[in-house]
């Protein structure tokens, strides 16, 4: 039996997902209130159930749970007027009792895994992946994002939800979204699928969404249909979800997903976006509605090249659309397509062109794509002010990751988005806070006969930017304590990310001139931006998780000017 007492205000709220684990004489959990029990889960079923209760008293709170009876894949209280500032407080089993971990906790919480990045989000435990609903409230943004409560692995999707002040500082919220049916009792998969925030002209905040319908199929056979969910006061819960949308189009089969939703000023009504396929052929699809609820099939805006669906692209997922300057530029991602060349998969492709009267004209060139790494998908942008800035979901299918873990899945750093002089789609961090700085020094006087070696103290998160001129050749490398490398190399007018024995040289990008390289390492994930983010790649590496030795290596012949070095301390922090 786990037990814990916590003082408590009238109004708390507590969540949790709780299954029977076998059979039991007493109850599995029960909350009591000065020696009488308020709140008591007498039994349950052999499935995770979700359970919620309301504290209606300043009196503290006894909480005793049977471990031995019943397993809780996750709990945790808030305060609805608060939550804005404290967030939610998990409850952790350990030994014969149970640990709050709240934002004051948070810091040891997350700096307990070698793996887990300091300025990355990642969730407080269980199985995380593509970004959702992001949107600025105010003066807070909010991270929705696909979740599943009950494992480190993927399974019925729900959203989790979190809040920042600054895109890394972050508050864990409620679950916000789950799925329309029980689908551990019904031994299905589906749930909440990805959708997108939308802001209307009067300041209200929606969330059209995809509900995947209970699926025993994983690739064939589904049904997807639209949702929109409109939140209560606080954000922390949904007030109210309507299906919107549920007909497919001719030529569509069981693809339809990941709405994207704007208004256009110009035609007074409202479009919205979603993945699919039309005749095997991976497509962004087209809505429009006079209200935002009711919404007809518009037309095909974009149909991917037969190529895709030929070598495994079976759909567009979570496509974007959204102008930089007199530009549109969508932004979609294939799944299931292997580049024959290479053997990538999984890519993010940007297509930039005009948006008229509805229609969307491509320009005239090659599509861009957008990371030449595998660990940058489901990207997802909104605005903010003036800016476009975006997350992406950073993992790959194929990789596993190595080592026990409480959570699993990671986003990429925010990034923002612009258009260089040669119409691509540049990519570059949002910097991180000055609270998360620890030390930065710019080394360019110790680069010698193009060398630089920086011993570093088992650093796990840092960046560097160089900046130079006749820049032809160049390796950096990070060396790692157990004898472990990862290399960065510029050479014959290639960039290449890899590590030996873990990748074959396939994650290259053709670069004309390399005039400034900036590399973020964090718990071993990589991102990497070459000349203002025209070319980016993103890796996650489970091999190395800290850093001894940054060695850089160039030709002699350049003018290096920049040689930068920034450590960063977790963004889970007080300080």
């Amino acid at each position: 039996m786990k037990k814990l007492i916590l003082p408590a205000v009238s109004g708390t709220r507590f969540d949790l997902w709780l299954k029977k684990s076998h059979e039991h004489n007493s109850p599995l959990l029960q909350f009591s209130v000065a020696g009488k029990i308020v709140y008591t889960i007498k039994t349950a079923a052999e499935y995770y159930q979700y359970f919620t209760w309301t504290h209606y008293s300043d009196e503290s709170i006894s909480i005793e749970w049977d471990n031995d009876a019943a397993d809780i894949s996750l709990f945790y209280f808030w305060q609805p007027e608060t939550v804005h500032r404290e967030g939610v407080t998990y409850l952790v089993g350990e030994a014969n009792s149970l640990r709050a971990v709240g934002k004051d906790e948070m810091e040891g919480w997350y700096t307990q895994e070698p793996l887990r990045p300091a300025l990355h989000f990642s969730p407080f435990s269980r199985w995380m992946n593509d970004p959702n609903g992001l949107c600025k409230i105010g003066d807070t943004y909010h991270l929705f994002y696909q979740f599943h409560p009950h494992s480190t692995e993927w399974g019925p999707m729900h959203w989790g939800h979190a809040i920042s002040d600054d895109l890394y500082h972050w508050r864990h919220y409620p679950v916000f979204l789950q799925p329309e049916q029980n689908l551990e009792a019904l031994g299905a998969s589906g749930g909440a699928f990805s959708g997108t925030a939308f802001q209307d002209r009067d300041g209200s905040t929606r969330f059209y969404f995809t509900e995947r319908l209970p699926a025993y199929d994983l690739y064939s056979g589904y049904r997807e249909v639209q949702k929109c969910a409109r939140p209560g006061r606080w954000l922390d819960k949904v007030e109210s979800i309507r299906q919107v949308l549920s007909d497919l189009p001719e030529g569509v089969s069981c693809d339809f997903r990941d709405p994207k939703v704007w208004f256009d000023k110009q035609q007074q009504r409202y479009f919205m976006l979603l993945g699919a396929a039309v005749d095997n052929d991976p497509a962004v699809l087209l809505f429009t509605s006079p209200n935002g609820d009711d919404w007809v099939f518009d037309h095909v805006l974009y149909r991917a090249d037969k190529t895709f669906s030929q070598h495994g692209g079976r759909c567009v997922e979570c496509p974007d659309f959204f102008p930089i300057g007199d530009k549109w530029v969508l932004i979609m991602g294939i799944v299931g397509y292997t580049e024959p060349e290479t053997g990538r998969h999984n890519l993010l492709y940007a297509v930039t062109g005009e948006f008229n009267d509805g229609r969307f004209i491509p320009d005239d060139k090659i599509m861009q794509t957008l990371d030449f790494g595998t660990d940058f998908y489901a990207l997802q942008t909104f605005r903010d002010e003036e800016k476009t800035i975006g997350f992406a979901w950073l993992y790959n299918w194929a990789s596993k990751k190595t080592a026990d873990s409480v959570y699993n899945g990671e986003m990429s750093l925010p990034r923002q988005f612009e258009l260089n002089n040669a119409g691509l789609v540049c990519m570059q961090p949002v910097p991180p806070p000055a609270s998360c700085l620890i030390q930065q020094q710019d080394h360019l006087n110790a680069c010698a006969e193009g060398r630089l070696q920086l011993h570093v103290d088992a650093w796990q998160s840092f960046s560097l930017k160089l900046k130079g001129t006749a820049l032809s050749d160049v390796t950096l490398t990070l060396h790692s304590e157990n004898g472990q490398h990862i290399t960065l190399c510029y050479s014959a007018e290639m960039l290449t990310l890899h590590a030996i024995g873990l990748d074959d040289m396939r994650y290259s990008v053709h670069v004309d001139e390399l005039s400034e390289l900036e590399m973020f390492f964090d718990a071993g994930i990589l991102e990497v931006f070459a000349n203002q983010g025209s070319r980016c790649g993103t890796r996650r590496y489970f091999h190395v998780s800290e850093c001894q030795l940054i060695e850089l290596e160039y030709n002699p012949s350049a003018t290096m000017t920049t040689a930068l070095l920034s450590q960063y301390r977790t963004a889970w922090s007080q300080q």
